[in-house]
């Protein structure tokens, strides 16, 4: 009689790329010192747009990472827990990465320490601070953040959907760096939207109320940082070429990253939107699917 064999169960084969899991790299990137000073397109609109974001990134995303955290035992699901903590850790990252490139900053005599200082007074000091007891003018700051994650998701979106990243005009170690960060910002899109559903049953109206005022108050800083790089540069600028450079900055890299911000900024408002709707994973799965430190 012939011995029965044991089928082997079949194991669930492990997604190479998954975005529920929002995994933290060990990045290390290193920036080039010998960039040209200009080094988006030669355009210093441009540039300092970009410039602006290095500086608003570290505290900024310190101030997501505490609004999200103080909610971490008002979950009760353990796959969201994990998202949180992982979020955190992709943040921490994002934001010692970009303070690496303050020393390029600061090797080209940038003075940007006040500005930062403010955002930071701004973010940590007062809104985190906004609740008054016994009424729904609570979680702030956890609104906030959903506001700009959605933000940064939609930039994230742009990276690879509409911004020229051609490495004759544009240094390849910010390439990696902000396509890198895009991912991730794509990828963990949900966390602090997911928590703040959790923990208010107010956060419609909230979000509602509230991302108006985010959006006015991203953009007044990102312009007044962009004019207080422009300034400090005044002795690198040609007067008569500002104009040409204005335009094309605003037709050309401000442009890219609003390609589809203005339709997706405006589904925040739905009553059963979520990050998810917007379903472009696969751009961060295509990126990092040779990356080492993926």
């Amino acid at each position: 009689m012939a011995a029965t064999t044991k089928k082997k169960e079949a194991t669930p084969e492990k997604k190479a790329y998954d975005p529920s899991e929002i995994k933290v790299r060990r990045v290390n990137f290193q920036f080039k010192t010998n960039n040209n000073r200009f080094y988006y397109k030669n355009n210093p609109f441009s540039t300092h747009f970009i410039n602006v974001l290095h500086v608003l990134f570290p505290t900024g995303e310190r101030f997501f990472v505490n609004s999200v955290l103080k909610h971490q035992k008002s979950i009760s699901d353990d796959k969201l827990k994990k998202q949180i903590r992982n979020f955190c850790g992709q943040e921490g990252i994002h934001s010692s990465m970009h303070e690496r490139f303050w020393n390029i900053l600061k090797a080209h005599d940038y003075k940007f320490e006040g500005y930062e200082s403010h955002i930071d007074t701004l973010l940590h000091k007062l809104v985190a601070k906004i609740e008054v007891e016994g009424t729904k003018i609570n979680n702030i700051d956890l609104v906030a953040t959903a506001c700009l994650e959605h933000f940064t998701a939609l930039f994230g979106h742009a990276m690879f959907m509409r911004v020229d990243t051609d490495p004759k005009t544009v240094p390849a170690d910010m390439v990696e760096l902000f396509k890198w960060h895009a991912c991730e910002e794509i990828e963990h899109k949900n966390v602090a939207f997911d928590v703040m559903k959790v923990v208010d049953k107010d956060e419609f109206a909230k979000r509602v109320a509230l991302m108006p005022i985010a959006t006015a108050v991203l953009y007044f800083y990102l312009a007044v940082g962009t004019l207080m790089f422009l300034y400090q540069d005044r002795k690198h600028l040609k007067v008569s070429q500002l104009p040409k450079q204005f335009y094309e900055f605003a037709t050309g890299l401000f442009v890219e990253l609003h390609g589809d911000l203005v339709k997706e900024y405006f589904s925040f408002f739905k009553k059963d939107f979520h990050p998810s709707d917007l379903n472009d994973y696969h751009l961060a799965e295509e990126f990092l699917k040779d990356k080492a430190y993926a």
